[in-house]
């Protein structure tokens, strides 16, 4: 397994893989390692006024987390909405269809 290869789904092997106990270690290279597998670094311009916003809501996750948080919530949202605007016209004929013939 490759967690550098793109089609590697952190969150997916996280659920799906138990921990070896004989591995698991809380150093600081361990946290480094685990943190590396699970982020990627990118370089983004954002409006100050915006980033300020994230700075203000954030406790102690820390801005940065609270944008992922927002952009992973954000895509959540758009599956949610193309699923809706796939199914629901079906649905909607389908009720239609139920409701006359009863």
């Amino acid at each position: 397994m490759n967690t550098k290869d793109s089609s590697f789904d952190y969150q997916e092997y996280c659920s799906n893989t138990k921990p070896d106990p004989s591995k698991l270690t809380n150093s600081v290279e361990a946290r480094r390692q685990r943190l590396q597998a699970a982020k990627q670094r990118i370089t983004i311009r954002l409006d100050q006024e915006v980033v300020e916003q994230f700075k203000t809501l954030a406790n102690d996750d820390g801005y940065q987390t609270l944008i992922n948080r927002a952009l992973r919530e954000w895509l959540a949202a758009q599956s949610i909405k193309e699923l809706i605007r796939n199914e629901l016209p079906e649905m909607v004929k389908s009720a239609v269809k139920d409701a006359t013939a009863a």
